[in-house]
C-alpha cells in the first residue's frame, strides 16, 4: 500500500468514527431535554459501570403486554464520588422513573425516581439526592 492509500484510509476512518463516538456520549444529541416522560414498572436489571450505568425496567401496558425500557445515567465512578447510593436499587422491586426520552425509543435519561419503599430521589446524571 502506498502512503497516499494509507493516508486516505486513515482520513476516511476518522471521518466515519469521530461523529459516531461523539454522538454516543452526548446527552443533548441522544435525549430530548425539552420533555419529561415517566414510566412505572419492575426493575429488571441494573448495570453499574463506566462510561454509563443503566437500568432495564419492564413496563406493563394497558393491554397487558410488556415493554422493556432502558434508563441511562452517568458513569459509576462519578456517581460514587457524588454519593450515589447504589444499594437503594434492587432488581425485582417496583420503580417509577422520570427522565428525558431518548431518540432511540423506550430509552430515558434518569432525572427522578420513586423507589418501592416510597423514597424519592432527584437525579442529575451522576448523582441522586433524597428529596426533602
Amino acid at each position: 500500500m502506498s502512503i497516499k492509500q494509507v493516508t486516505l484510509v486513515i482520513a476516511l476512518f476518522t471521518l466515519v468514527a469521530t461523529p459516531t463516538s461523539l454522538a454516543h456520549h452526548s446527552v443533548a444529541v441522544n435525549f430530548d431535554q425539552s420533555n419529561d416522560v415517566t414510566v412505572e414498572g419492575i426493575l429488571q436489571e441494573i448495570t453499574w459501570r463506566n462510561p454509563h450505568s443503566h437500568f432495564k425496567v419492564n413496563v406493563t401496558n394497558e393491554d397487558g403486554s410488556q415493554l422493556q425500557w432502558l434508563v441511562e445515567m452517568g458513569a459509576i465512578n462519578t456517581m460514587r464520588r457524588k454519593g450515589f447510593e447504589t444499594e437503594l436499587f434492587e432488581v425485582g422491586n417496583p420503580i417509577s422513573i422520570t427522565g428525558w426520552p431518548g431518540v432511540r425509543g423506550r430509552t430515558l435519561y434518569l432525572l427522578e425516581t420513586i423507589l418501592h419503599d416510597g423514597t424519592e430521589l432527584i437525579c442529575a446524571g451522576a448523582s441522586c439526592d433524597r428529596e426533602r
